[in-house]
């Protein structure tokens, strides 16, 4: 019997089967559509917000003033602030959100939302920085780690002695300490090895701590292979570093997804150790909006942003390893 033609067309369709699949994420999108397009539509421009500023407040005589205006698409705010002497610095906020402005003065709950507009931007380009960070090191450290979990299990001594030697050293030591010597101390021993550069130094020691690490889990992975497959291999004449290269190597990668993740969230984190060396990462920026404005709710924000970003990442994480698992 001959199926309907408009179920056959649905069964067909795969944007029709992707909707009937994920019917509460479909769901969710559009509203989420209908709330933010008249919201973006509605949002007030810089001048009506400086509208909404007492004229008093602007005409106040100061040393310094400044003005800070952002729109977040949604929401949109402006802070001037004036400092009348070193004692006595003034500001006003005023958030504007569907059309309508507010003034935050006696209203804790718009005022905290007129400064998450202020710090957004802010604090999104130091998540941008930690989030490259944190992928170039571990993409770095894995490339470092490959060679190195070789090396431990090589024959040659001299090269599986260097190479014990490395991880346990930086595995044994803090990151923290490391970092510390990459810019504050190496310049002082050996001047002519100083790094220029904030972001290179911070990456030179995330990668050498990520490779340590990520040379256990690779040698770890690589022994769980069954050894009749080196037999194997040598069965067929191949050398031990193409055994290595073109059959143990490529089925070590499913094993390894689990622990790399793990790894990357741990240098995601702790990549507010960066602040040491004044790199303006998300914790940098974090304590500067706090020292700034003494108004600790950044802190939370931060750390909201810190779970996305967390998640997100454990999400592709976690459909990696479901697409190249085991049957």
């Amino acid at each position: 019997m001959k199926e309907n033609p408009a179920v056959e067309e649905k069964k067909s369709n795969p944007f029709l089967r992707f909707v009937k699949k994920h019917k509460i994420l479909v769901i969710v999108i559009v509203a989420l559509i209908a709330i933010i397009v008249p919201l973006v539509c509605t949002v007030p421009s810089e001048e009506a917000l400086k509208g909404a500023i007492p004229q008093e407040f602007i005409e106040l005589e100061a040393k310094k003033d400044s003005e800070s205006y952002q729109n977040i698409g949604i929401m949109s705010a402006l802070k001037m602030q004036k400092q009348i002497n070193s004692a006595d610095v003034r500001q006003y906020l005023v958030l504007g959100v569907a059309g309508q402005v507010i003034d935050t003065t006696d209203n804790g709950f718009a005022e905290f939302w007129a400064n998450f507009v202020n710090w957004l931007p802010s604090l999104l380009n130091g998540a941008k920085l930690t989030i490259l960070l944190t992928i170039s090191s571990v993409a770095a450290g894995l490339i470092l780690s490959v060679f190195l979990a070789l090396g431990k299990m090589s024959k040659i001594k001299p090269i599986q002695w260097f190479c014990r030697g490395y991880i346990f050293f930086f595995r044994g030591t803090p990151l923290l300490m490391q970092l510390y010597f990459l810019w504050f101390g190496l310049p002082k021993l050996i001047p002519m090895m100083t790094i220029p550069d904030r972001f290179l130094a911070a990456f030179i020691a995330f990668t050498l701590n990520s490779g340590a690490y990520c040379a256990e889990n690779i040698r770890a992975a690589i022994q769980s292979i069954d050894k009749g497959q080196f037999e194997a291999a040598k069965a067929l004449g191949l050398s031990y570093g193409q055994t290595m290269w073109k059959i143990i190597i490529p089925q070590t990668y499913r094993r390894l997804i689990p622990p790399t993740a793990n790894e990357f969230i741990m240098v995601l984190k702790d990549a507010a150790l960066t602040s040491i060396i004044a790199l303006d990462d998300l914790s940098r920026v974090t304590n500067s909006i706090m020292t700034s404005t003494n108004n600790v709710s950044v802190y939370i924000v931060s750390m909201i942003i810190y779970l996305v970003i967390t998640a997100v990442f454990s999400k592709i994480f976690g459909t990696l390893e479901k697409r190249f698992s085991y049957e």
